[in-house]
C-alpha cells in the first residue's frame, strides 16, 4: 500500500475505524458550555481528542467552523493539529479545498509540506474545477505520505442532482470522477490501496455502486447519526468496501453528554459498532 494507506490501515485494525468529526459549530459550543470564539472552538477539539484517547482511526476537524474565527481560528486550528499529532493521532481536515495549478499547489503545500504551521495527514478537495486540475494535489500528497479525500457522493440531498448528471458519454458525474482516481490511484501506488481516498455519504441510496467503482479508495463516510444514516447502512451499503470505510460521527458525538466521560462512552460504543466494517 502506499505509506498514507499502510498508517490508516494499521490504525483502523488496531484502533477502529470511527472517524471523530470536530465541528465546533456555535449551537455545539453552546451545548457544551464553551464560548462561542477561536478559544471555544480550540477547547471543544481538545475535548474530543481527550474523549478518543487515541482510540480512533482519524480526527476530522471541519475547517470551517474555525475559520469563522478569522487568524484565531486559524492558530486553533495549527494548535489542534499539533495536539493530535503529539498524541499520534491522524488529522483529516475538512476543508474541500480545489483549483487549478499553481493554486491547487499552494492548497497543497500549505497542508502537507513539512514546514507548513498546519500539516496535517489528509484533507478533503471537491473536484469540480476538474480532477485533472488536482494532479500535482495528488502528488505533493503522495510524495508526503499523505492522503486526499475527494467529495464524490455527498450525503446532502443538494448534491444529488450534480453528481448524477449525465456526461455526453453517457455515464455519471459520479462515475467520471471515481473513474478518474482510481486512474490516479494505480499511476501513484503499486499497492491495492492508493493514497486517493472517496466522500462517498452513508445516506446515499447508489453508495454500493459508488464504492464499488472506487476499489482502490478509502472511503470517508459522512451522513450517520444525526443526517440519518446507521453504521448498519454503512456496512450494507458500501459491502464491497469493508476495510477501507472511514465511517465519520460529529454531532452524534455529543448527543449523550458533553463530558470527556460520556463522549468516551460514545466513541467507544460507535466504534465497537463501526468494527463490523472491517470484516
Amino acid at each position: 500500500m502506499s505509506e498514507f494507506a499502510t498508517r490508516l490501515t494499521q490504525r483502523m485494525l488496531r484502533h477502529g475505524p470511527l472517524c471523530a468529526g470536530i465541528d465546533p459549530s456555535a449551537a455545539t459550543l453552546a451545548k457544551c458550555g464553551l464560548p462561542d470564539s477561536a478559544e471555544g472552538a480550540l477547547e471543544f477539539g481538545k475535548l474530543i481528542l481527550r474523549a478518543a484517547d487515541g482510540e480512533v482511526a482519524v480526527v476530522k476537524p471541519q475547517s470551517g467552523f474555525f475559520e469563522r474565527f478569522g487568524s484565531a481560528g486559524m492558530k486553533a486550528i495549527e494548535e489542534l493539529a499539533a495536539l493530535a499529532r503529539a498524541q499520534e493521532v491522524p488529522v483529516l481536515l475538512d476543508v474541500k479545498r480545489g483549483d487549478i495549478d499553481s493554486t491547487a499547489d499552494a492548497y497543497a503545500h500549505a497542508y502537507f509540506h513539512p514546514s507548513s504551521p498546519v500539516r496535517v495527514d489528509a484533507i478533503t478537495l471537491s473536484p469540480y474545477l476538474g480532477v485533472q486540475a488536482l494532479k500535482s494535489s495528488f502528488e505533493l500528497a503522495a510524495a508526503q505520505g499523505c492522503g486526499i479525500f475527494v467529495v464524490v457522493r455527498s450525503s446532502n440531498p443538494e448534491g444529488e442532482a450534480l453528481q448524477t448528471a449525465r456526461m455526453a458519454d453517457g455515464r455519471m458525474v459520479w462515475e467520471t470522477l471515481a473513474a478518474e482516481i482510481t486512474a490516479f490511484n494505480k499511476l501513484l501506488s503499486k499497492h491495492p490501496v492508493g493514497p486517493i481516498g472517496a466522500v462517498v455519504g452513508a445516506t446515499c441510496s447508489d453508495a454500493g455502486a459508488v464504492v464499488a467503482a472506487l476499489p482502490h479508495s478509502f472511503i470517508l463516510s459522512p451522513g450517520i447519526g444525526a443526517q440519518g444514516a446507521t453504521l448498519g447502512d454503512c456496512r450494507v451499503r458500501m459491502a464491497a468496501a469493508r476495510g477501507r470505510i472511514l465511517p465519520n460521527v460529529s454531532r452524534e458525538l455529543i448527543a449523550k453528554g458533553t463530558t470527556a466521560e460520556a463522549i468516551g462512552a460514545t466513541i467507544r460504543r460507535l466504534n465497537s459498532e463501526a468494527r463490523a466494517l472491517l470484516a
